[in-house]
């Protein structure tokens, strides 16, 4: 594999169009301390993120997970009890685009957009779906490759879309120079 990535052809990932292509089920609990950390580095003050009453009055059951931080909650881990410490092999790479077979080296994103459609509560647990939509081929001033669309779905533990994310990757061999 190069830097994580599946190896292979476009025409394989072409292929998998409209398929699965990446589940998780997020290894850690929603928690309400990790809002305060995320809000702190920013500088931010949202109260609906750290007051239950403000929180209520703004119709929600208790504070509400940072839409930014979705993603968060769906990243596997690591490393897990039970398993050989890490040692010289690279980290798993926890994006799903990587999983796509392809060519190229490199692989940096070009799009995100993200809807959001339910709140996320302390005590919630987020899995994510993620479905190749398209693969065009490209050749850029970066070198040749192709751009990948995936969707992922993320859930909560009842099944409920918490948010869709479409984002876009460039997957590609850098060129002579780049």
């Amino acid at each position: 594999m190069t830097q994580g990535f599946a190896q292979g052809t476009w025409n394989e990932a072409e292929a998998l169009v409209g398929q699965v292509i990446g589940r998780i089920d997020g290894p850690d609990a929603v928690a309400a301390t990790d809002f305060r950390r995320k809000l702190e580095v920013l500088a931010v003050d949202v109260p609906i993120h750290t007051d239950e009453a403000v929180a209520r009055e703004h119709g929600y059951r208790t504070v509400v997970s940072p839409v930014s931080m979705t993603r968060v909650w769906a990243i596997p881990s690591y490393w897990e009890p039970g398993r050989p410490r890490p040692g010289g092999a690279p980290l798993s790479v926890m994006f799903a685009s990587a999983n796509v077979p392809g060519e190229g080296d490199t692989m940096l994103a070009t799009h995100i957009r993200c809807e959001h459609f339910e709140p996320l509560y302390p005590g919630d647990r987020v899995s994510s779906v993620a479905v190749l939509k398209s693969v065009t081929r490209k050749t850029t001033r970066v070198g040749a490759g192709a751009f990948l669309v995936i969707e992922t779905t993320f859930s909560n533990q009842r099944g409920e879309v918490v948010t869709v994310e479409t984002s876009t990757v460039f997957r590609f061999q850098r060129g002579e120079g780049a």
